[in-house]
C-alpha cells in the first residue's frame, strides 16, 4: 500500500462526512431562510468557486460547454434545480436521517433507469440489492406500517426527497447518454451553472430571494457557506482524489456511510434514530452493497459519480 492510500481513504471518509451532514445543516438552514433562496445562495457560491478555481487553471474547456450545451442545460435543471428544490422543501416536513437514508438509494434508482433506458442486465446481485434497498426505504417512510403505503399517507417530505433521489438518478443516466467528451469536473461545473440559473428563476417567481438572504441570521449564512464549500467543492475534490487513488468501484461504496454520519450528528444534537430508521439503514446499505457487486463478485459494479452528491 502506497503512502498516499491512507490519505485517500481519509479524504473519502471526509467527503462522505460532509455529504452526510448536508442534511443536518439543511434542516437548520430552512428554519431561517426560504428554501429556494437557500438553494440559490448555496449553489451560487459553489458554482462561482468551481468556475473561478478550475477555470483559471484551465480545467474547464469552453469547447466542451459549446458541444454539450443542450445536455448541460437539461442536466442542470434536473440534477441541480430539481434535486435542490426537492431536498430543501422535503426537509421542511421530514428529518435529516430520513432524508439521508432515502437519498442513499440513488444508486438503486440509477440501476433501474439504466435497465429501462439503456438495456442493462439485472443479475442476481442487483436484483437482491434492489429488494433490500426498497425494503429499507419502505421501513423508513412507513415506520413498519404497510397501511401507510396502501393509503398513500407517506410524509410529503419523504416523498419529495425520494423524487429528488430519482431526479439525480436520471441525471446520472442522462450524463452517460448525452454528454460527450467531458470530464466529470466539467460536467458538474457547467451543469451546476445552469442549475443555479433555474433556481434563480424559480426563486424570483415564488419567493423574494434578496430579502430572504438579507434577513437571514449570520449562523444561517455560515451553515449555507458550509454546504457550499465543504459539502460541495471540498467534498467533490476529496472524492475524486479517492477515485484516482483506489478506483471508482471501491470509492463509491463509501457513500453508504453518509446516512451513518447523518445519524451520528443528529444523535449528538439530541435526536436519536428510531428502530425503523436503523432497520431501514441496514436495508439500504445492504441493497447498495449487493447492487454494486461487492457481495457477488460476478455482479458488475454500479458506480455512482461523485458529482451526484454535490448535494
Amino acid at each position: 500500500m502506497s503512502k498516499a492510500t491512507p490519505l485517500a481513504y481519509a479524504g473519502i471518509l471526509g467527503a462522505t462526512f460532509f455529504w452526510g451532514t448536508n442534511f443536518n445543516a439543511g434542516a437548520y438552514i430552512i428554519k431561517g431562510m426560504a428554501p429556494l433562496s437557500a438553494s440559490i445562495e448555496r449553489f451560487s457560491i459553489s458554482t462561482l468557486l468551481l468556475l473561478v478555481i478550475f477555470g483559471v487553471v484551465g480545467k474547464l474547456r469552453l469547447s466542451t460547454l459549446k458541444n454539450n450545451l443542450a445536455a448541460f442545460i437539461g442536466l442542470g435543471l434536473l440534477g441541480f434545480t430539481g434535486f435542490s428544490v426537492a431536498t430543501f422543501f422535503g426537509l421542511q416536513t421530514t428529518t435529516p436521517i430520513n432524508g439521508a437514508l432515502i437519498l442513499a438509494t440513488t444508486p438503486l434508482w440509477t440501476m433501474i433507469l439504466a435497465v429501462l433506458l439503456e438495456g442493462e442486465r439485472i443479475d442476481r446481485g442487483r436484483a437482491i440489492g434492489l429488494v433490500f434497498g426498497l425494503l429499507g426505504v419502505g421501513l423508513v417512510i412507513t415506520k413498519g406500517d404497510i397501511q401507510v403505503l396502501l393509503g398513500l399517507r407517506v410524509v410529503s417530505g419523504d416523498a419529495m426527497i425520494l423524487a429528488g433521489s430519482m431526479a439525480w438518478a436520471a441525471n446520472m443516466v442522462g450524463t452517460r447518454r448525452f454528454v460527450k467528451d467531458s470530464t466529470p469536473l466539467e460536467t458538474t461545473s457547467f451543469s451546476m451553472l445552469f442549475g443555479v440559473i433555474g433556481l434563480i428563476v424559480l426563486g424570483f417567481m415564488y419567493e423574494d430571494p434578496i430579502a430572504s438572504i438579507r434577513n437571514a441570521s449570520l449562523p444561517v449564512h455560515e451553515a449555507v457557506i458550509y454546504l457550499a464549500v465543504c459539502g460541495s467543492v471540498v467534498a467533490y475534490l476529496l472524492w475524486f482524489k479517492g477515485i484516482h487513488a483506489i478506483g471508482a468501484a471501491r470509492t463509491s461504496i463509501f457513500f453508504n456511510l453518509a446516512p451513518v454520519f447523518t445519524m451520528l450528528v443528529s444523535s449528538v444534537m439530541g435526536v436519536l434514530p428510531n428502530v425503523w430508521q436503523l432497520l431501514g439503514a441496514g436495508g439500504v446499505i445492504l441493497g447498495v452493497l449487493f447492487a454494486s457487486g461487492m457481495v457477488f463478485a460476478s455482479a458488475k459494479p454500479t458506480v455512482v459519480a461523485a458529482a451526484q452528491l454535490m448535494k
